[in-house]
């Protein structure tokens, strides 16, 4: 584990966990699962987790046996909001207490939209609500029942040739201010723009 660069580090061994990991070795994305229960070895094996500590994930101890210094983000997928939320206090205290350059991105789960907000407030980069993105999933299959599995396969797959990311354009970048034409994007890295996302948050196709 010391060896890590670039991990991600995932609290808590449940079902989110399951099959968080099984795409993450697909994608060759490298990880550590932290769970104090006294099973972890026996589930880290039947489940293919390539890491595992066995401890409390919000103490101090347990991150610097992930290695958190060298991980590139945090996922804390607890049924408990209390869990969730003391990972989150944590991991911005170690960024504070190590200087760390780069905060961390955390991830985590809500069973309701008021957790929701509470967790972004806290500090979490991203909050998924099962519930909302079951509803998502269900509407879109019923309204374009053709389209239902076009998403994973051709963008969640890891071996498939297309992509999607979100890049932000910094301010001394040489595409500032210039038409998205002239900054001919496709001859330079085989890419296309599909939407641009303005200060404000506000997204235009």
């Amino acid at each position: 584990i010391a060896r890590l660069n670039n991990h991600l580090v995932i609290c808590y061994h449940n079902e989110y966990t399951i099959e968080v990991s099984k795409q993450l070795l697909k994608s060759h994305i490298p990880f550590v699962v932290i769970d104090p229960c006294d099973e972890i070895e026996e589930l880290a094996k039947k489940h293919k987790y390539p890491y595992y500590i066995k401890a409390e994930p919000h103490t101090e101890l347990a991150m610097l046996k992930a290695h958190l210094s060298s991980a590139k983000g945090l996922i804390t997928l607890s049924h408990s909001i209390a869990d969730n939320i003391a990972l989150i206090a944590s991991v911005r205290l170690f960024e504070q207490e190590h200087s760390i350059p780069v905060p961390y991105n955390v991830i985590t789960s809500a069973e309701n939209i008021s957790d929701l907000e509470k967790l972004k407030k806290l500090g979490a980069n991203t909050v998924v609500t099962p519930t909302k993105l079951t509803a998502q999933r269900v509407t879109a299959m019923a309204a374009h029942p053709d389209m239902e599995n076009l998403l994973e396969e051709f963008m969640y797959k890891s071996d498939t040739p297309l992509d999607m990311e979100e890049v932000e354009v910094p301010k001394y970048s040489w595409v500032v201010l210039k038409k998205l034409k002239e900054t001919h994007f496709r001859q330079i890295a085989n890419v296309s723009v599909v939407g641009i996302r303005k200060k404000d948050g506000k997204f235009s196709p």
